[in-house]
């Protein structure tokens, strides 16, 4: 009898079933598909489709919590990427030698600081020229960063669940845009035949 244990076990150690449905996953999201046999595709199904959805959801927080501030999608994307390239703030400034002495830094030359004087400068320029207003412009600024925070919450929960931080980069860059007006049904499991030996059925899990 199967008492407490919820899911198809594909007949393996926790740990030894744990690494196998990973490996199966990220295979899937790298090469798109995988050959196996039906209950293995089956679990990595469940798995796939969960990982997917999660990665749908924190995106879709994330633009929603900055499209509240910045209804304008073409601008909200300008200060995002703005935001992911520099943190920093329209009321910022570069701290004094003393101003970092008492924060623990070691002091910074006038060249060192000409450069990051230039830089912010640069940086707020750029944003201005995006928003106008100040005011405005800061809380965008403020939105973009909350955002990056949200959509990096989902990231982390995908990347516990998958070995490689490249196969996490491919889902939010390359399946949540392709897959953002779907509600489910992101994979297909396709019938090979069966495998010579012990008649296992075999089946191709892929991406639709």
């Amino acid at each position: 009898m199967r008492h407490r244990m919820a899911g198809n076990r594909i007949n393996m150690p926790e740990p030894r079933r744990r690494a196998a449905v990973r490996s199966m996953v990220d295979g899937l999201f790298i090469w798109e598909h995988i050959n196996t046999t039906d209950a293995r595709a089956k679990v990595a199904q469940g798995e796939a489709e969960r990982l997917i959805a999660i990665a749908i959801r924190g995106h879709k927080r994330s633009s929603e919590h900055l499209n509240a501030v910045v209804p304008d999608s073409e601008t909200a994307e300008r200060v995002l990427e703005l935001a992911r390239r520099a943190r920093f703030s329209l009321d910022e400034s570069v701290p004094s030698n003393e101003e970092r002495a008492q924060a623990g830094k070691y002091p910074l030359s006038p060249d060192a600081r000409k450069r990051r004087e230039d830089r912010l400068a640069a940086l707020k320029k750029e944003m201005l020229g995006i928003i106008k207003d100040h005011d405005e412009a800061q809380a965008a600024l403020t939105a973009a960063r909350e955002a990056m925070a949200i959509e990096l919450h989902a990231r982390r929960m995908v990347l516990k669940r998958l070995p490689r931080e490249v196969t996490v980069k491919k889902i939010f860059e390359q399946l949540v845009p392709k897959y953002s007006g779907r509600h489910g049904g992101y994979t297909r499991i396709t019938k090979l035949g069966t495998r010579r030996g012990d008649a296992s059925l075999i089946v191709k899990l892929e991406l639709v």
